[in-house]
């Protein structure tokens, strides 16, 4: 998200939990783009420290590695039996066929995959 972008979202959420009388805290990774120019009354925003975004965001503990080796697998596999068909430009790809392919290999990973990447992070019981 961009700078304006976030503001708006922070600004949005925040009166929506004002609205139903909560308060909330929201971790945010310290990359420079993601500071707000405002302190929201319902939510407390901490700022995890350098480095730490691999152990404490589950996308980076595992869940995107998982996707790309699916991604990259089928792409192969794709390549492969374009090659045995006679196809000239085995790697070729439009983008309707790579959305199709990533939908795909999103959909290929199971729960459990999620769930160990968001125990690898340790941050919920």
């Amino acid at each position: 998200m961009i700078p304006n972008a976030l503001s708006r979202w922070v600004k949005k959420l925040n009166l929506q939990m004002k609205q139903q009388n909560r308060h909330i805290c929201m971790f945010i990774d310290n990359f420079s783009a993601h500071s707000i120019s405002y302190q929201p009354s319902n939510i407390d925003l901490e700022y995890f420290g350098p480095n730490m975004t691999p152990f404490v965001q589950p996308c980076d503990a595992g869940i995107i590695r998982c996707f790309k080796a699916i991604y990259r697998r089928n792409f192969c596999m794709r390549a492969i039996d374009l090659d045995d068909a006679g196809e000239r430009d085995i790697y070729k790809l439009n983008i309707l066929e790579g959305m199709t392919m990533a939908k795909q290999a999103w959909y290929t990973i199971t729960s459990e995959t999620i769930k160990h990447c968001w125990d690898h992070t340790e941050i919920q019981p």
